[in-house]
């Protein structure tokens, strides 16, 4: 098992972006385990209804199984993207890891390794942090797009976690920060909640008929979480689909 997955120590970047600022007061975000099933025609078609239906301004992606059909469609509709992988699976020669995708174009752009490592295939989990520039405004949204580490201890997900409050308290503009946190009881729940609202982040808080999609081993707290500062919620949906286990979560901010 060692021998067939490889940590990576690369990213892939479009850099088509279509414009060079966000230059719009509202923001979307689509936020999505995909579950390594980006290679299948029912997920592309799924993805490009959702592409249809909430134009999201920012991607935000898990479990991403980079191949050229994903980059091809994002270059399609106007996104440009970085692709960070955590591992490569030298089998089957592909490679995994959180994927983020927006019209507007980065200033700059950081992988951040988990310190732990996961049992079995033995690689660390990541996270991508990514800044843009505001038109018409000095400061910076930061995006923080995270796959937390899993099947670990409770004081190795805190350091994971600890990484993340470091990435917030060292940025004064607003901040979105999404993904697969891997909470899958209350404690983890609790001290993430915890340590980001600390940190100055609130949460998005889904109401009863959008959280009961969210993925959750069995009867566990949510997997997928988003949080925010220096913005304002309007609407906030999580849409059923049978093409990963994970289900999207699409939220509009406003900038305040």
């Amino acid at each position: 098992m060692r021998n067939r997955f490889k940590e990576a120590d690369y990213f892939i970047e479009n850099g088509d972006y279509s414009v060079e600022e966000i230059d719009t007061e509202e923001i979307t975000i689509l936020n999505w385990n995909i579950q390594k099933k980006n290679r299948t025609d029912h997920w592309t078609k799924d993805f490009k209804q959702l592409l249809e239906d909430y134009v999201p301004h920012i991607i935000q992606l898990q479990e991403c199984q980079f191949q050229k059909g994903l980059e091809k469609l994002l270059h399609a509709e106007h996104y440009g993207f970085i692709f960070a992988p955590n591992f490569v699976d030298i089998l089957k020669n592909l490679h995994s890891g959180v994927l983020s995708a927006s019209y507007s174009r980065h200033k700059q752009s950081t992988i951040i390794k988990s310190y732990a490592f996961e049992p079995l295939i033995k690689v660390p989990k990541i996270f991508l942090s990514s800044t843009y520039s505001i038109s018409n405004r000095n400061d910076e949204l930061l995006l923080l797009n995270i796959h937390a580490i899993n099947f670990v201890g409770f004081w190795k997900f805190i350091s994971q976690v600890q990484q993340l409050e470091y990435a917030i308290k060292t940025h004064s503009g607003p901040i979105i920060l999404s993904g697969d946190f891997n909470t899958w009881n209350k404690r983890r729940t609790s001290i993430l909640d915890k340590i980001l609202m600390n940190a100055g982040l609130s949460k998005i808080e889904f109401d009863n008929d959008h959280k009961k999609n969210i993925k959750k081993f069995f009867w566990s707290d949510s997997l997928d979480h988003i949080y925010y500062r220096g913005l304002s919620p309007s609407t906030t949906h999580v849409l059923k689909t049978k093409t990963s286990d994970h289900n999207p979560l699409i939220v509009k901010f406003k900038l305040i």
